[in-house]
């Protein structure tokens, strides 16, 4: 009777962005059980995969744990895999990167048990074929891989061998599908696993070439938990020391150095089945989704705030692997790269909290290589992020931004302090928030209204096209030397049918920007409607639980008001109050970061703080992951023939002393 070799392995604690509390919980609950029972089964087998800060925990402050587990590897009973040191997503790095991160996590193991890593897991299943020739380089023989990622007729219990321009890896799968549920009994699932290899072996010819399959089974913490604490594991070892049976716990290397045989086969680019419901969600693409499986980049098509943070994360790989003047500070901004690129922050749409914190990281980056006293202010332009467009990029010194041509807006706003990015927005989407915005928000974002639209506006339900906010600009002139950026939009109001032009003009300095907006009516009849300059201001520490909210105070017909922020101002709008507004200030006390917003002659505000909603991870249930707060600087204008009119906004970034959370609180 020909063995089948069950290998069970438990995935890592993937966010590195964890406090280790949480590490010390998972301990408590997952590995110390885990240990216990592998140290008196002698003869089950287990695979162990860890990310770097959690394996450093482990060390300092579980030492008597890491001293078992290099006894348990030693006898060959465990084995540990591999990855990368911060959980990132591999493919999406550059090689530089990903070597880096597999090679640091590879030696800590390599210190902490006395064996480097032969196989590796990734981040959800992230897969691609350049992976291939990365992980050879590294030193890496083989990768686990959820079954799904396999077509159906390569799903042998037989691991693959893919070849890459002359370089080659082992991909085992593992099969969710396996997995025992809590109340299957070890004699079910031993019948189980014999059962579906039967089947497989009916109906293939590798039979006779190799008779000795492998299953891998991958637990994820809950799921081990849960059957831990029902002693199941001891039932399934019981069962396997006294019945005859075809099951052999066992690792994956040890079962690829007594196994010859590998399939061929050069597996596509995929991503974790659960990934799917997400981009189910907001991919509308149903048809191009059933016929090629769901990556990585059709998650971030789905969540364009995790597109902008890679984008981020791309540029920030360039920088620091550009810089040559000192290895000490290019090393240390490198540490803090490789920790933003943790895949959580990537793929969690609905953790805002740790996209946020990976743009800190980012800028912390940012900010050590800017130390070098050779930093220069500048306003760049260039392709940031993809869209085959230009993009102008201010590195400036307080600051870090982008504008867009699309709606001319500024889509990223990072602060110097380490806040995160203050234009990190969502747009509304009507099966979670009632309604759908059909534009994306930003900074600076220009709408035309008509006055019966504007009402609706101010309430927060979508009103008209806003024309300006869903067209393309243009660049009309671009000075790096005087960092000024001016661009156009010619547009046709279509409730009026008039012809208008728009010309932008963005004057960027150390402390912010001077914007000017000058508007013009091409059409040969009075042109009547409502102005509005939109600001989409993130909240970088959004707690559905325990909301903070931002301080609002604006200067009304020369009198200093303190706005509710937890509140619109329609009831104000509706009574013509606001109307005469020349100075607005939004403060994150938290922080310590104040914006103003100045404008060269008095203008009408309407503000309302708007809170998103999305799936949670298993899509089971709607929940609040992200607020804006949201303000609008607006006037009514008229404008003759071929007459134009002026409006400029002084915007200022500056350091406010910071606030206590439990005095925001009170």
């Amino acid at each position: 009777m020909n063995p089948i070799y069950v290998c069970f392995s438990l995935k890592s604690f993937t966010s590195t962005f964890t406090a280790f509390d949480e590490f010390e919980k998972d301990y408590q609950a997952v590995y110390k059980p885990l240990a216990r029972f592998l140290y008196t089964h002698q003869s089950f087998c287990f695979s162990l995969a860890f990310t770097g800060p959690q394996l450093q925990f482990l060390k300092k402050k579980r030492n008597e744990f890491t001293v078992i587990i290099k006894e348990l590897v030693e006898r060959k009973q465990v084995e540990m895999l591999g990855g990368g040191f911060y959980a990132p997503i591999l493919p999406l790095l550059f090689p530089v990167d990903r070597g880096g991160q597999i090679d640091l996590l590879s030696a800590e193991i390599r210190q902490t048990t006395g064996k480097r890593p032969r196989g590796i897991t990734l981040f959800e299943d992230c897969w691609d074929s350049s992976l291939v020739n990365s992980l050879q380089t590294c030193g890496i023989e083989y990768t686990l891989l959820e079954s799904s990622i396999i077509p159906p007729n390569k799903r042998k219990f037989l691991p693959i061998i893919m070849t890459d321009f002359g370089k080659s890896i082992d991909i085992y799968p593992y099969y969710e599908n396996l997995v025992p549920e809590s109340n299957q009994t070890a004699e079910d699932f031993v019948k189980n696993i014999v059962r579906q290899v039967e089947k497989v072996e009916k109906k293939d010819t590798y039979l006779q070439y190799e008779p000795e399959r492998i299953v891998n089974i991958c637990f994820s913490h809950e799921q081990f938990k849960e059957l831990i604490e029902k002693g199941w594991f001891e039932e399934l070892s019981n069962y396997l020391e006294n019945n005859e049976t075809r099951i052999i716990t066992s690792t994956p290397y040890i079962y690829g150095k007594k196994v010859p045989s590998r399939i061929q086969y050069n597996v596509t680019a995929g991503i974790n089945s659960s990934f799917t419901k997400w981009t189910d969600q907001t991919v509308q693409d149903v048809e191009n989704k059933q016929n090629y499986p769901v990556t990585v980049y059709d998650f971030m098509s789905s969540y364009p705030q995790s597109h902008k943070l890679y984008n981020r994360i791309m540029y920030l790989s360039m920088l620091v692997n550009m810089y040559k003047n000192d290895k000490m500070r290019k090393k240390a901004a490198r540490e803090k790269l490789w920790q933003a690129q943790n895949g959580t922050a990537l793929l969690c749409a609905t953790k805002s909290k740790d996209r946020q914190l990976a743009y800190k990281y980012l800028m912390e980056a940012e900010k050590i290589l800017r130390e070098d006293s050779n930093f220069k202010e500048s306003v760049i332009c260039f392709d940031y992020n993809g869209d085959g467009l230009g993009e102008y990029v201010c590195r400036m010194q307080n600051y870090f931004s982008y504008i867009t041509l699309t709606g001319g807006a500024i889509q990223e706003l990072e602060i110097l302090k380490n806040t995160g990015n203050y234009a990190d927005n969502f747009s509304r989407i009507k099966e979670y928030d009632g309604y759908s915005d059909d534009y994306e928000r930003g900074l600076f974002v220009d709408h035309i209204f008509t006055k019966d639209d504007f009402d609706k506006y101010i309430s927060a339900e979508p009103a008209g096209d806003g024309v300006f906010s869903r067209i393309r600009y243009s660049e009309l002139k671009f000075s790096q030397n005087h960092h000024e950026v001016q661009l156009y939009a010619e547009a046709v109001f279509k409730p009026t049918k008039q012809k208008l032009y728009l010309k932008k003009k963005y004057i960027i300095n150390s402390t912010g920007m001077i914007i000017q907006y000058i508007l013009r009516n091409d059409s040969d009849k009075p042109f009547n409607a409502v102005f509005a300059v939109e600001n989409n201001f993130a909240h970088t520490n959004f707690n559905p639980n325990n909301i903070t909210y931002y301080n609002l105070e604006v200067i009304d017909n020369d009198e200093k008001l303190v706005i509710e922020p937890d509140k619109s101002t329609e009831m104000l709008n509706r009574k013509n109050k606001l109307s005469k507004v020349n100075n607005i200030r939004l403060t994150d006390s938290e922080s310590g970061i104040s914006f103003g917003l100045e404008p060269n002659e008095n203008c009408n505000f309407c503000y309302y703080p708007m809170i998103f909603k999305r799936p949670d991870f298993v899509c089971n249930e709607i929940i609040p992951v992200h607020m804006t707060f949201l303000n609008t600087m607006f006037w009514n204008v008229e404008i003759e023939p071929g007459k134009e009119t002026e409006k400029t906004i002084n915007f200022t970034i500056t350091s406010v002393k910071k606030v206590r959370s439990k005095q925001l609180n009170s």
